[in-house]
């Protein structure tokens, strides 16, 4: 009986990592066609999550704002990424020169660092610079815009097809769930998926704009170049956590040490802009999302390195909701629960289906 327990354990394990390998493959060798996907799901969710809101204005008529609130939110979702579009396709230009400006300065950056502080520095520097190259990574992040901005007709289809069978989901459900437990359960998921989204894209939204608003704030108050543009990157990765900090601070810093000579600025930007991320990321962010992110920082970093080798770096930008759905989905079955409990940071699944 035992060897009998002992094997179906084992084959219980080779399957499960089999299905896991699978999926991995999966997702990587179709990213092409799965991203476009994920990203018209994540635009669907924002667009459901302004019309709800709009329902909410007082002073105007119900029925008008039940039938305008998804068209209108779907404008203005328009509205916004066609500017930021055509903000990126302005920035390339600037970047351009930018990151040639970078390319053709290293060894000056370099010497300036080893300079200020009294140490040989040269050789782990250039290994650094090597190994952590600034002007790949803003190519990086820029191509990855430029790629949903290639596939934007996709993705708006994508997108429109959603909303016009959204009206249809709650038949669909009824249909599949015969069992009313089975089917409130599938609701209470469901439910849990679209306002744990909503609420992490809205705060993180919000935050980001502030971190990128008070980034330009800070170069263009010390007369950095291009104070806009380093904004713009501190918005976009903020959405990245933890990593995103990290080089939002350091891709100013290390263009400030080729634009100024004095120290004193250069320690001002580098000291002002650690200052911005560490409140924003681990004082007010937190305290906005409350329980709504309930994820081991581990299990963060780890799924921003899966899902990056996957999907390159969108699938980076897309890491934390993705997570937070596998979370939701796996805390609802008591064959998954624990699963769900190693992934979440305190071991209180509750939280999550709460939201």
């Amino acid at each position: 009986m035992d060897s009998l327990n002992k094997e179906i354990n084992f084959a219980r394990a080779f399957y499960f990592l089999a299905f896991t390998f699978l999926i991995f493959y999966s997702f990587n060798s179709l990213s092409d066609i799965l991203t476009p996907i994920a990203i018209a799901f994540f635009i669907w969710f924002l667009i459901n999550g302004l019309a709800n809101e709009i329902k909410k204005i007082p002073y105007i008529n119900k029925k008008v704002l039940n039938y305008t609130a998804t068209p209108l939110s779907l404008v203005i979702i328009i509205y916004l990424m066609i500017n930021i579009g055509t903000f990126i396709t302005s920035s390339m230009l600037e970047l351009g020169s930018v990151v040639s400006q970078l390319d053709s300065k290293i060894n000056i950056v370099i010497d300036k660092i080893s300079s200020l502080l009294s140490m040989d520095l040269k050789e782990p520097l250039q290994k650094f610079f090597k190994e952590f190259n600034i002007s790949s990574v803003i190519n990086k992040i820029f191509m990855a815009f430029s790629s949903i901005l290639s596939n934007t007709m996709q993705i708006f289809l994508y997108v429109l097809f959603l909303l016009i069978d959204q009206r249809f989901f709650n038949s669909k459900l009824n249909a599949l769930f015969k069992k009313d437990e089975n089917r409130q359960k599938a609701k209470k998921v469901l439910t849990s998926i679209s306002s744990g989204i909503r609420t992490y894209i809205l705060i993180t939204t919000l935050v980001s704009f502030a971190t990128g608003f008070l980034t330009f704030l800070i170069c263009h108050y010390f007369g950095l170049q291009a104070a806009v543009l380093w904004g713009f990157i501190a918005f976009i990765l903020n959405f990245i956590p933890t990593i995103g900090s990290i080089i939002a601070v350091l891709i100013p810093t290390v263009f400030a040490l080729i634009q100024f000579t004095d120290l004193s600025s250069i320690i001002s930007i580098f000291a002002a802009l650690c200052v911005v991320q560490f409140v924003i990321g681990n004082v007010i962010y937190p305290k906005l999302m409350g329980n709504s992110l309930n994820m081991s920082q581990f299990v963060v970093i780890l799924s921003l390195v899966i899902w990056g080798a996957m999907w390159g770096t969108i699938g980076m930008f897309l890491a934390v909701p993705l997570m937070m759905i596998l979370l939701i989905i796996l805390s609802q079955f008591e064959s998954t629960k624990s699963l769900a409990i190693l992934i979440s940071e305190d071991g209180n699944i509750l939280r999550n289906n709460e939201n």
